[in-house]
């Protein structure tokens, strides 16, 4: 049988859907994925009664399962803040699993259900429609009641309470019974990992930060985790996303018995690791890396005549700034034009880089991107990362790194690179700057976005001399410029002979990058 993975995404965006295909075919994997058509849209909860049926049917014909339980169960990771249905209604959806189970008593399932997030702004794009009016208010409420049950300052309480009291009696019931209604949710997953319906359950932590009603409830799953001994079998750390990405590298890594590779991590600030915390996150860089290693299967290399390869983390000697927000770095830090030296060095010696680009939330830093053009062989890097948050930059970065072919280039490989580098480093740290601009000027609609973003995508590549591919086909997934998708055409190819790669030769299709 062809080497087989069914993959239940979070939804349709390319980046947690379409990519993975390219991930799995570092590793001569294929993967079953659902029409786009069943999956969510934004607001739109999916076809959760045809994808059911969906993944029973496809069940016989893969070796295993990497499941979104938010799409099995509540329709996506938006549809998990919003939907109103009934606590039993969703755990009835759950029961699927143990039918899969019956049906396939040896095959791996592996499951990952977000913690509900909660947004410090009042924006309801993704959250309910009372979020607009009392996002901000209810972030407050939920950090300053936290930090008082761990610190016990009376200052955090008083805050706590002027928030709570200005989000009314009604909203606040809603809110607190939805957050009650998953977290039972979650428990029930729990209940099937111990059971054995899962083998391996992530249960990651959405946009957060140290304190919270979402970061309580974190504590309460560690605190049944360890009383039940599922410490091998469950994980809890921050990301959603990037989770995808790292269970797939996982389970082809279990099914293979593909050794772990070794990783040495080369800080360009070392004592970053332990003092940044990551935007949207609650931990430090140092453990957000080691965590997403861990989870697409990698270790830590002790020193670097054991490692593998080399993972470069470009942070910046101070917090993270953020492109989505626009929000600037607070002081312009020169680059250490030695440790970007020294990773070119390893390179030339023969040993693969990969980059972890964390300057920034929501994008790369191009005044490092452009170091490191001038420095390293960027057609020859791992895998690069810059996009939303650490967490989601370093399990993409990972999954690479575990499933990647180390010594020879590969057209999946070289697909899912320059993506990353248009999105990352392009749009996301620029680009969609100037989109947003013209949008709220009235000068473009996003229907011109599409064709002016192709345009500046490709000089882009030609002025950093990345002449593999062309890009053409843009859309937005959500309709919205936060994200974008786009189709990839090779341009020619150099020693790859399964297609794709550098060089003036003729023009072909390539695997679509799309959704």
């Amino acid at each position: 049988m062809e080497k087989r993975l069914l993959l239940l995404p979070v939804d349709g965006r390319p980046v947690v859907r379409g990519q993975l295909k390219h991930l799995a075919r570092l590793a001569g994997w294929d993967l079953a994925l659902p029409p786009i058509s069943m999956l969510g849209y934004f607001r739109e909860a999916a076809n959760r009664d045809g994808i059911s049926d969906w993944l029973l049917e496809q069940a016989d014909g893969v070796d295993g399962f990497v499941l979104s339980l938010d799409t099995l169960v509540y329709g996506g990771l938006v549809a998990s803040r919003i939907s109103a249905d009934s606590a039993d209604s969703l755990l009835a959806r759950a029961d699927c699993l143990k039918t899969l189970r019956r049906m396939c008593p040896s095959k791996p399932i592996y499951g990952f259900l977000a913690t509900m997030r909660i947004s410090n702004s009042n924006v309801d794009e993704e959250e309910k429609e009372y979020w607009s009016s009392y996002g901000e208010s209810i972030w407050k409420w939920s950090y300053h009641a936290d930090k008082h049950r761990v610190d016990g300052d009376e200052n955090d309480l008083r805050l706590s309470q002027e928030a709570k009291s200005s989000i009314p009696a009604d909203i606040r019931d809603d809110y607190l019974a939805t957050r009650s209604r998953n977290a039972g949710i979650a428990q029930a997953m729990l209940d099937l990992a111990k059971d054995g319906a899962l083998q391996r359950l992530v249960l990651p932590q959405d946009d957060n930060a140290p304190y919270g009603f979402n970061i309580a409830e974190a504590r309460e799953l560690q605190q049944r985790v360890n009383d039940s001994d599922l410490r091998r079998r469950v994980e809890i750390r921050s990301g959603a996303d990037e989770v995808a990405w790292t269970l797939a590298a996982r389970m082809i890594s279990h099914l293979e018995r593909r050794p772990a590779r070794n990783v040495y991590l080369s800080w360009h600030h070392p004592g970053d690791a332990a003092t940044i915390v990551p935007r949207y996150e609650n931990q430090p860089v140092g453990i957000a890396v080691n965590s997403q290693l861990r989870a697409a299967g990698a270790n830590i290399a002790l020193g670097i005549k054991d490692a593998d390869l080399v993972l470069g983390i470009h942070t910046a000697n101070q917090p993270q700034g953020d492109w989505a927000v626009r929000k600037a770095l607070g002081r312009k830090n020169p680059l250490r034009s030695a440790w970007m030296e020294a990773l070119a060095r390893r390179q030339k010696d023969g040993l693969p880089v990969a980059i972890a680009d964390l300057a920034y939330a929501n994008g790369g830093d191009p005044d490092f991107f452009n170091l490191a053009v001038e420095r390293l062989d960027i057609e020859s890097l791992i895998a690069y990362g810059a996009w939303n948050t650490a967490s989601n930059s370093l399990g993409t970065v990972a999954a690479q790194i575990q499933l990647s072919p180390l010594r020879r280039p590969s057209a999946p490989g070289m697909a899912l690179k320059i993506t990353r580098l248009i999105d990352d480093a392009f749009y996301q740290a620029g680009y969609r700057q100037v989109v947003r601009r013209k949008l709220e000027a009235g000068a473009w609609t996003l229907d011109r976005a599409k064709q002016a973003f192709c345009d500046a995508a490709n000089q882009w590549l030609r002025e950093h001399s990345i002449t593999c591919f062309k890009v053409c086909n843009a859309f937005f997934p959500w309709n919205r410029s936060f994200e974008i998708g786009f189709e990839l055409k090779s341009v020619g190819r150099r020693g790859m002979g399964d297609g794709g790669g550098c060089g003036p030769r003729a023009e072909r299709a390539h695997p679509s990058m799309m959704a």
